[in-house]
């Protein structure tokens, strides 16, 4: 759905807010987001970063639980996959990290990947009540996070081949901007 500048800067006024919170897009990632606004379906590659112990805000009822950054990230979890399914979105893929073969050096605990339809799909959970109710879970959990919006190449049950796809990539539109 292409969205006229007034549009993308009302839902990025909407969710963004005044602080800076390293879990949430930014205005530029979310702007980019929505003005590529890439065909779907959209695979978003979560890399997963917990607190040894989860981080609730004082007074709130957890707060002095005990429980780990994983386990309230999985609170948040349950629903942000019941909201994502309910907008046909699906969870692709939750995997433990074992151990990083190439790169930088960097501690991640485990990868998601959510899969929704469109950037509509996306936009209409984020901005869901219950949904926004849920991050509390998500912002004690987290350490850090990174979140990459893709476009898969392949069918799920494709046997395509990797020169295939490489076609396919030469001629995708890169999309700016993560979450």
């Amino acid at each position: 759905m292409k969205r006229s500048a007034a549009e993308v800067d009302a839902i990025v006024r909407e969710l963004v807010g005044s602080t800076v919170n390293p879990l949430e897009p930014s205005a530029d990632q979310l702007r980019a987001l929505l003005e590529a606004d890439p065909p779907g379906p959209l695979q978003f590659l979560n890399l997963l970063a917990y607190h040894d112990v989860a981080r609730y805000p004082e007074g709130h009822p957890l707060a002095a639980a005990g429980s780990t950054g994983a386990a309230a990230y999985a609170r948040y979890g349950e629903v942000a996959v019941r909201h994502a399914t309910a907008r046909g979105g699906s969870l692709i893929l939750l995997n433990p990290i074992v151990g990083q073969v190439i790169g930088a050096p960097a501690r991640w605990h485990q990868i998601a990947v959510m899969q929704y339809p469109n950037v509509d799909a996306f936009i209409d959970m984020v901005r869901d009540p219950d949904y926004r109710a849920a991050l509390v879970h998500r912002d004690a959990g987290l350490a850090r996070t990174e979140v990459h919006a893709t476009r898969p190449l392949l069918a799920p049950t494709s046997s395509t081949s990797i020169s295939s796809a490489r076609a396919d990539a030469s001629a995708a539109t890169p999309a700016s901007g993560a979450r």
